[in-house]
């Protein structure tokens, strides 16, 4: 992206990430594409500290994961897969989970390979967009690896559990023509990270207290006890406005931010 701001300090990158913000939108780059962007361990330790960072900034609205050079993710990088299990089911789940768990809304921006790792960051999305020719797959029997539980009962959520059995038993590699039949992609772009901008400033004008709340309900959050709380009070506010500007034809101005969210 053209004209991004300098990566602020209090996001903790490490080697292999690159960060920018443009208008709200944030764009949390996967490079390493001498790996076709597969992770080192460090990079999966950084993200449960990484996504929350971005997720406090009220300055940001939307934020966008994409690959470097042609690729998503090939998932972790095969040298550092010699680990106990405990850790390796620690690593890569509370990634996943940070990455599921953020407020903020997330939009993947997927072309080449998006493989192991790189299948579950994308399901742990909101929002996936894909070009057409992108591959995927969740290799770990190929490897004698044995995925998270978190990360797998996502995937099977995202995909069902039918096709999910069908992926983690075989380890092939899927193609982009059957993965869009199940329904893994949101839309189809033959420039997934442009398309994907797009539709971060079409959310971005959305109401963050809807997108937060529809997003904490879906994580299992009970919000019932809110009611007669800020929740009931920003809802009334925010549906006045809402009402006004669709009777006016005219682009609503919410003034709710995620980050007003009490936790």
């Amino acid at each position: 992206m053209t004209g991004q701001q300098p990566t602020p300090a209090e996001i903790p990158l490490v080697d292999g990430f690159e960060y920018g913000v443009e208008d709200g939108i944030a764009t949390l780059t996967i490079s390493r594409p001498e790996k076709r962007n597969a992770l080192s361990r460090e990079m999966w330790l950084a993200l449960p500290e990484i996504l929350p960072a971005i997720d406090a900034d009220p300055n940001v609205s939307v934020l966008i994961i994409t690959g470097a050079g042609g690729h998503f993710s090939a998932g972790s990088d095969i040298n550092d897969l010699n680990v106990p299990l405990h850790e390796f089911w620690n690593t890569n789940a509370n990634a996943e989970a940070a990455i599921e768990n953020v407020d903020i809304p997330t939009i993947a921006a997927i072309e080449g390979n998006c493989v192991g790792g790189g299948t579950e960051i994308a399901a742990a999305c909101d929002v996936r967009i894909a070009k057409p020719g992108s591959i995927y797959g969740v290799t770990a029997g190929r490897l004698g690896l044995v995925y998270p539980p978190g990360p797998t009962r996502r995937l099977a959520a995202v995909l069902g559990e039918s096709f999910a059995r069908y992926i983690l038993l075989t380890a092939d590699i899927v193609d982009f023509d059957r993965m869009n039949n199940l329904g893994f992609f949101h839309e189809v772009s033959d420039d997934p990270l442009a398309t994907a901008i797009e539709k971060a400033k079409t959310i971005a004008g959305r109401s963050a207290l809807s997108q937060t709340a529809a997003k904490r309900i879906l994580r299992g959050e009970d919000l019932t006890a809110a009611e007669g709380s800020w929740l009931a009070e920003s809802y009334s506010s925010e549906i006045s406005r809402g009402q006004e500007a669709f009777f006016e034809r005219r682009r609503p101005d919410f003034t709710i931010s995620r980050t007003d969210f009490p936790d």
